[in-house]
């Protein structure tokens, strides 16, 4: 060993060690974040201040990584300490979170041997098992009794009065949770034992992602950019979200899909063969769509892929398979009729991005059925915006300011008055929609049609120039174009992109893991200026994140994305494929 790779080896150890301890600290300042605690004694500023120290050495890490000879060795050291870092961060409370519970709702209630769509959580929870007439209404309330961590777990289920959004993949992973934990669990317990599961699949995906990296002739080190990613530590290990499920499953069907390519250019397969893989493979990636709708974003480029490399006529039977499963999957969330305005009611409050949602009539009998399983996806899709920049500037400048008060009004809302009223009277009266609902409805249609065509422009890349390096890249920008056009970007949405940065061009898109933490300081300026204004400025603190915080967190960030792509093309790099070039600016630096 050569006194450069024992130098860097020593550094990478004791980088690895550095955030052991801050994921550590994190760990404990976690246990001030219990559901019931109060919200401005929470150490929100302290634990992202670890988070960009985590975020800095994850960084060095990978500079250390790419200048070091691969080795064995360190293949095996990074995949060790990338599961000692979720180990640490499994024994933590989760920060700022609460979809755990939904899902740990969800699979008690799958596993009692009824469908999670069919109640809210709010009638069982008004539901008595001596009144209900409902038998499976009586079923969950016993299991209530005899089971007193559900109980516990009801009473933290966010928007109880909407069926849940997680389609059938995900629904079953959290039925195999809920059968892990013995009955007499306590809340706690159920948290890590689903986190524990979630996490085995986030580790998963390293090994795929280590696959890409071989299939791909790139070094299986460059692992570490997913493997040590500080935002995982946090949305899947610490959080336990749902999307480590999808993330594994969309991550594998393309892996399954090029290494097909890289094998059928080196031996000629029968069409039988070929055909029962390609049956495989669109059965995978049902199943990922069946874990978070997401992924269905990519089948362009599945298509363009398959289509180019193999022929079309293998298209027919996979495509038709997926969609069978896809919608076999997804017919429990499909509407069955409107929703009766006697049993439940939804409100969309009009202040900026805080949906309120809440149950009117409440002497109503809520034991019935939930008479529209789709409410909960379609609450989402039509009101939910979060963390948005691009979303944020189109809606703002289409909703009528008239009725808003000064301190809700966006500084860089410019269009004239006249023409937002205009867009809004034709929308509504062209296409039946809710006046009230067009600045949201119009600013998706914009998004969705610009999304539209960058997807389309993407898998066209793969038509003419067609190898499995591209591939990666392309499906990599088209999941960070969708993320970014969305009116809710999640942190945790951003993990959806992450297996493939290794393939991505650009150091830009490496600070998205760390810049998109900034969105759990919305929290604290909640906690301590909920009606004051901030810093001299007209908004409060929800106001003050999403006109001026969202602008210091994206706007910086997409003038440097610029910068590089003008950059490659003075350089007339932009249309070197990343096999042709070797290695991609980011492992270059």
């Amino acid at each position: 060993m050569t006194v450069l790779q024992l130098a860097n080896r020593h550094r990478l150890w004791s980088l690895a060690l550095l955030s052991v301890i801050l994921y550590g600290a994190i760990a404990i300042l976690s246990w001030r974040f219990e559901f019931h605690s109060d919200g401005p004694s929470r150490p929100i500023i302290a634990v992202l201040l670890l988070f960009a120290a985590g975020f800095v050495a994850y960084w060095a890490s990978i500079r250390v990584v790419i200048r070091q000879p691969a080795d064995g060795h360190s293949l095996q050291m990074i995949v060790g300490v990338a599961v000692l870092f979720r180990l640490v961060m499994l024994f933590s409370s989760p920060i700022q979170e609460v979809d755990l519970y939904r899902y740990l709702w969800d699979g008690a209630v799958s596993s009692q041997g009824i469908s999670p769509f069919a109640y809210t959580p709010l009638a069982v929870q008004q539901a008595d098992a001596g009144a209900a007439s409902n038998e499976n209404v009586q079923r969950l309330v016993s299991m209530l009794d005899r089971e007193p961590a559900m109980a516990q777990v009801l009473e933290r289920v966010h928007f109880p009065e909407l069926p849940t959004i997680y389609p059938a993949t995900s629904q079953f992973v959290f039925a195999i949770a809920s059968f892990s934990a013995p009955s007499q669990s306590s809340l706690l317990s159920r948290v890590f034992i689903i986190k524990a599961w979630l996490i085995g699949f986030d580790i998963a995906t390293i090994f795929v992602v280590i696959g890409l990296l071989r299939l791909c002739g790139k070094p299986t080190v460059l692992c570490i950019v997913y493997a040590w990613c500080p935002l995982l530590m946090k949305e899947v290990a610490n959080s336990g979200h749902l999307d480590a499920i999808a993330v594994f499953l969309t991550t594998l069907s393309l892996y399954l899909l090029l290494r097909l390519y890289v094998r059928q250019t080196l031996s000629h397969h029968m069409w039988l063969s070929m055909q029962t893989e390609l049956l495989f493979i669109s059965l995978v990636f049902a199943f990922a769509v069946g874990a978070k709708l997401y992924p269905i974003v990519l089948a362009p480029l599945f298509v363009f892929t398959v289509a180019c490399n193999f022929g079309w006529r293998y298209l027919p039977l996979p495509g038709a398979l997926s969609a069978l499963v896809i919608g076999v999957m997804l017919w429990p969330m499909m509407p069955v009729k409107p929703l009766e305005p006697s049993i439940v009611a939804v409100t969309n409050q009009l202040e900026k991005h805080e949906v309120e949602l809440r149950t009117v009539n409440e002497s109503t009998e809520l034991l019935a059925p939930a008479t529209d399983p789709s409410l909960g996806v379609i609450t989402f899709l039509k009101h939910w915006e979060m963390n948005d920049f691009i979303f944020l500037i189109l809606i703002e400048n289409i909703k009528p300011q008239s009725g808003i008060r000064p301190d809700r009004t966006a500084w860089f809302s410019i269009l004239p008055e006249s023409v937002r009223q205009t867009i809004v009277d034709f929308v509504a009266s062209r296409f039946v929609v809710d006046s009230s609902h067009v600045p949201f409805v119009t600013a998706r249609a914009i998004t969705a049609v610009l999304f539209l065509v960058i997807a389309l422009a993407l898998a066209g890349r793969t038509v003419s120039t067609c190898d499995a390096p591209l591939v990666c890249e392309t499906a990599f920008l088209t999941l960070a174009w969708f993320w970014l056009l969305c009116p809710t970007q999640n942190p945790w949405y951003w993990t959806w992109a992450l297996p493939l940065l290794p393939f991505a061009r650009g150091r830009a898109w490496f600070a998205v893991s760390g810049l998109v933490l900034v969105y759990y300081a919305r929290f604290w300026l909640n906690y301590h200026w909920p009606d004051s204004t901030v810093l001299g400025t007209r908004y409060s603190g929800l106001a003050f994140y999403d006109f001026i915080v969202t602008w210091i967190e994206f706007a910086p960030w997409f003038v440097w994305l610029a910068s590089e792509w003008t950059w490659r093309r003075f350089q007339g790099k932009e249309n070197n494929s990343p096999s042709a070039t070797g290695q991609h600016t980011t492992a270059r630096d």
